[in-house]
């Protein structure tokens, strides 16, 4: 189970999405434990988050500097990927939703 992420606009039609295979589900411990995090720590595993544009500037800075602290390639690929949905994802009246399972 995965957390799957989804570039979506004001009326819910999805412009961009990004499946997970298990990646981000891995990372949510090293998310929740980011203790200055505004928005990371509120993405996990068993639940939804949706990032608004307002939030989604803060949020791409803190999915950034976490990029160093990922080793396995695997996992750092896909938070790449993740970085660069969000970068596209900066227009207004669009959101960002995390949905796990």
């Amino acid at each position: 189970m995965g957390i799957d992420v989804y570039w979506k606009s004001e009326h819910g039609e999805v412009l961009g999405a990004l499946e997970d295979s298990g990646a981000l589900s891995e990372l949510s411990g090293l998310f929740y434990r980011q203790s200055g995090s505004t928005c990371l720590r509120f993405i996990d595993p068993a639940g939804d988050a949706c990032f608004n544009q307002l939030q989604l500037p803060v949020l791409l800075i803190e999915m950034r500097h976490l990029l160093p602290a990922v080793s396995d390639a695997r996992a750092n690929a896909h938070l790449q990927a993740v970085v660069g949905l969000l970068e596209g994802a900066a227009r207004s009246h669009t959101y960002i939703w995390f949905v796990g399972d």
